[in-house]
């Protein structure tokens, strides 16, 4: 990873790490433990496509996918649950967070179908 342009070594702290760490903080609420596994169920994902196609565009959206799932029950919870503040403002946190790697995947979906495989640059 730490070939990989800055953007892209920062974001992958900053998106999972806060996911964990409040998963398991709220890991007693099924919301956190929803968090949690998803983010788990991400690593293992995402660790198997890099396994096959180290550096491949694709890691994120395959990686990604279940989190169409879990991002609608988020919502519901948000529009529909009284929360405690703190696992409110997480489960914010979460879905802006999902909402924008959301359009990152989709981004790189779309230039994998118009060009193909193509990997991230290195340093």
């Amino acid at each position: 990873m730490g070939s990989l342009p800055w953007t892209i070594r920062v974001w992958a702290i900053l998106y999972p790490l806060p996911q964990v760490l409040g998963g398991l903080y709220f890991i007693g609420e099924t919301p956190g433990l929803v968090i949690l596994l998803g983010r788990v169920l991400s690593f293992v994902i995402g660790s198997q496509v890099h396994r096959r196609r180290p550096f491949s565009k694709l890691i994120g959206p395959i990686g990604h996918a279940h989190w169409l799932l879990i991002l609608p029950y988020l919502l519901y919870l948000l529009a529909t649950q009284t929360l405690d503040d703190g696992l409110y403002w997480f489960i914010v946190y979460v879905c802006v967070i999902g909402m924008v790697s959301a359009v990152i995947d989709i981004r790189d979906t779309i230039g994998y179908c118009q060009r193909g495989e193509s990997f991230y640059k290195r340093d």
